[in-house]
């Protein structure tokens, strides 16, 4: 929630780094450490911004050990603080939307969706053109199974930030569980519009084409899709291997995913799983086996894990293509 703060009182045109509280300080205890920070924000003697990062850090310490209420009781101190200010100017009303964040996100993390909902609300209303607050909420209404106000939020955040790519395919999932294909694919659309080499809004505009209308040609949008070379994340490395596949170019996927991995360790999660598909596939069970082993090795041998990773697997690949790896790795079908 980093931006632009109220400038500190200081004589000196200069920046000063504001003080952090370290390990030397008298106190570590994060309620302790979060109060002092919301008295020199409250007493003015340094901006929010300046301890911003500090103050989200400690209150969500506190979360974690279960002082939800210490957290919510100094953050609102400074929001009671904010609120005082007459003829507030754009960065104390930033700044107080944050806190608002702040404190609908501590809510979130404690699974309190409907709780943090008001604190999301605020925080809209107070800078109307902040995109985040509406992103949260519609994180909590999805939780909550209120899909109409989630598809509201997003709605409203990408009006706000229309470059906010992945919450065009947070929203095309929603639309798709609703069964409204066209909104899925308006969804879709716009978002390659503005980033067509998208790889994961390409894909999913393909299944939803394959899922929808068997009678739509969608060769095109997967050419398109093998056809971007740009450096890949993990993600959109699975799906293009799962293209490699599913056209049959095997030998090309191992290419590609050792070309991508380089050494690099990143074998130890799913590519691991689909080099073994893909060795499965060309009938070399041998070298299918030896893959599998090493996965298991990698993982320490820990069912937990390697289930998890099978699980990514089967979202890209299918039951049936991990069911086979999940036989050959003695793991149970059920969830362990």
């Amino acid at each position: 929630m980093k931006h632009l703060g109220q400038a500190a009182p200081i004589t000196s045109e200069k920046y000063i780094e504001p003080p952090r509280l370290t390990l030397m300080d008298k106190t570590t205890d994060p309620k302790s450490v979060l109060t002092n920070l919301v008295e020199l924000v409250i007493r003015e003697e340094r901006s929010y911004e300046d301890y911003a990062e500090q103050i989200e850090d400690k209150a969500f310490e506190l979360c974690e050990s279960g002082e939800i209420t210490g957290a919510v009781e100094k953050l609102t101190a400074i929001t009671c603080f904010f609120e005082s200010l007459h003829d507030k100017n754009d960065e104390q009303c930033r700044d107080l939307a944050d806190v608002y964040l702040l404190l609908g996100q501590i809510h979130q993390f404690a699974g309190l969706y409907n709780d943090s909902i008001p604190w999301f609300s605020k925080a809209a209303i107070v800078d109307d053109r902040y995109a985040a607050p509406f992103h949260s909420m519609a994180v909590s209404y999805v939780q909550l199974e209120q899909s109409e106000n989630a598809i509201r939020c997003f709605e409203q955040e990408l009006v706000l930030s229309p470059g906010n790519y992945y919450t065009y395919l947070l929203l095309a999932d929603i639309y798709q569980k609703e069964n409204r294909g066209m909104q899925v694919e308006d969804c879709l659309k716009r978002l390659l519009e503005r980033n067509p080499e998208n790889i994961q809004g390409l894909h999913s505009l393909i299944k939803h084409y394959e899922r929808s209308d068997q009678t739509i040609d969608t060769s095109l949008l997967v050419r398109r899709l093998m056809g971007i070379n740009r450096q890949l994340s993990r993600v959109e490395v699975v799906i293009k291997a799962y293209y490699f596949c599913r056209e049959k170019r095997y030998t090309e996927v191992l290419d590609f995913i050792d070309s991508w991995t380089g050494g690099s360790g990143e074998a130890v999660t799913i590519t691991d799983l689909i080099k073994a598909h893909t060795y499965r596939e060309m009938r070399q069970y041998k070298k299918s086996t030896q893959i599998l082993q090493k996965f298991r090795i990698r993982n320490h041998g820990r069912y937990d894990i390697m289930l998890v990773k099978l699980q990514e697997f089967e979202v890209m690949f299918g039951s049936c293509a991990g069911n086979a790896l999940r036989r050959r790795l003695f793991l149970s079908s059920t969830k362990i």
